[in-house]
């Protein structure tokens, strides 16, 4: 049986990271430079965390805050990670719930309106995602908070 060829194509952080908005394309070779705390390091580990799953061996200094309180400071904090499949595009979203990161898997490629109100905010509960996915005919999976889970 042959298996299927998937990428990380694009990471999108929506107040996370003290970033307010950004889409970073991994769909070829990436370069990072730039001075100290542009964001290196930040990108580096959401890409780490993303394979591993585990926010304890992401390089995180014990004198800073922890992943979970730097990428997901707010109720509407999320990192969607866009993979690129022969079948199409999925996004994984990332979030915290009741204290813990969670997951969603969306059958679909990123699209910002899914996240982001028409005056350019991020909306703030799941139910306005929700809306957005099912106006769109989109599906999703049930919360997922358990690493073993998403693995």
């Amino acid at each position: 049986m042959k298996s299927e060829m998937r990428y990380l194509n694009r990471i999108v952080f929506i107040n996370s990271a003290a970033v307010k908005y950004a889409e970073i394309s991994l769909d070829g070779n990436v370069h990072l430079i730039g001075t100290q705390g542009v964001g290196k390091s930040t990108l580096l580990r959401s890409i780490l965390f993303f394979y591993n799953a585990d926010t304890l061996k992401l390089g995180i200094p014990l004198n800073k805050k922890s992943f979970a309180e730097h990428y997901f400071s707010y109720a509407n904090s999320f990192i969607v990670y866009e993979i690129s499949r022969e079948m199409g595009s999925t996004c994984v979203m990332a979030f915290k719930s009741q204290g813990r990161i969670s997951y969603r898997f969306i059958d679909s490629q990123y699209n910002r309106d899914f996240f982001i109100s028409s005056d350019g905010k991020a909306h703030e509960s799941w139910d306005k995602i929700r809306a957005a996915l099912d106006d769109a005919r989109v599906t999703y999976s049930n919360k997922i908070d358990r690493y073993e889970e998403y693995r």
